[in-house]
């Protein structure tokens, strides 16, 4: 299904299921398909699932125009409104994540709950922050991030069922880091710590262990600055959580929504 954006760009979703919301928002380079194995299992347990790409992402219209985080905040604010859904938990993953905390920022009556999957809250290391990304610096991230990084995002790969769904998106929709690397400056310089530290609504991190990207150390640093934020840091697997060990990340995601009593119907 598309929407059309009030600056004219088609976005596309995918609606699942019926009850309380409970949307997926991918990172940087993401297809919806990355929660392919979320999906299914939480619409059977009677939450309404929504999954969809970012502009310029997927299945969503290319476009020149828009290549911001709070543009991309306030299209997810637009197709909610659309869908006409008042309040929601999200999950975010990487990009995902800091998107969330726009979000938080900038409309947090929509956000029931918020978990963030693998994505520190500033991507920048400096002199008493040590939990950016990888090396990336002040100085060196807009060198750095012109190529990939050279590591296995994940660890032991994806699970199959996931594989074979995002596969199929990534060749019938290819994915362009040089169109979209405007959005992916913008998204390392952004700090997100004074969200965390005053985030009005419950909040959750689930990291990987063996993340190539982030040390898990930053989950500590989270519960230090809001006793209120859950954390769960997930052994065996790299950056993509939810698509390499799908079921353990399943039962964390349903334990905290059932812990903050966002019951499915």
């Amino acid at each position: 299904m598309y929407f059309l954006t009030s600056d004219g760009v088609k976005l596309n979703y995918e609606l699942t299921g019926k009850g309380k919301p409970l949307v997926f928002v991918t990172g940087f380079g993401g297809y919806q398909e990355v929660w392919s194995a979320q999906v299914e299992y939480f619409a059977q347990m009677g939450y309404q699932v929504l999954t969809y790409d970012h502009r310029n992402f997927g299945r969503s219209q290319r476009t020149e125009k828009g290549h911001s985080l709070q543009q991309l905040t306030d299209d997810l604010i637009e197709l909610l409104s659309f869908l006409k859904i008042k309040q929601a938990a999200f999950v975010g993953h990487s990009m995902g994540g800091s998107l969330l905390y726009d979000l938080i920022q900038t409309k947090p009556e929509v956000v029931a709950l918020a978990v963030i999957v693998d994505q520190t809250p500033f991507m920048l290391n400096t002199s008493d922050w040590p939990y950016g990304f990888m090396n990336y610096t002040a100085d060196n991230y807009a060198v750095a991030a012109a190529k990939p990084p050279a590591v296995h995002e994940t660890l032991h790969g994806l699970a199959p069922e996931v594989a074979l769904e995002l596969n199929n998106a990534w060749v019938a929709h290819p994915f362009s880091r040089s169109d979209n690397f405007d959005l992916l400056k913008e998204h390392i310089v952004h700090d997100w710590r004074p969200v965390v530290k005053n985030c009005p609504v419950p909040l959750g991190v689930i990291a990987a262990k063996q993340s190539p990207y982030y040390d898990t150390e930053f989950t500590e640093w989270m519960k230090q600055v809001n006793p209120a934020v859950l954390t769960s840091v997930v052994d065996n697997c790299g950056h993509d959580v939810m698509a390499e060990v799908p079921d353990q990340f399943n039962q964390i995601l349903r334990h905290f929504l059932l812990k903050n009593r966002y019951l499915y119907n």
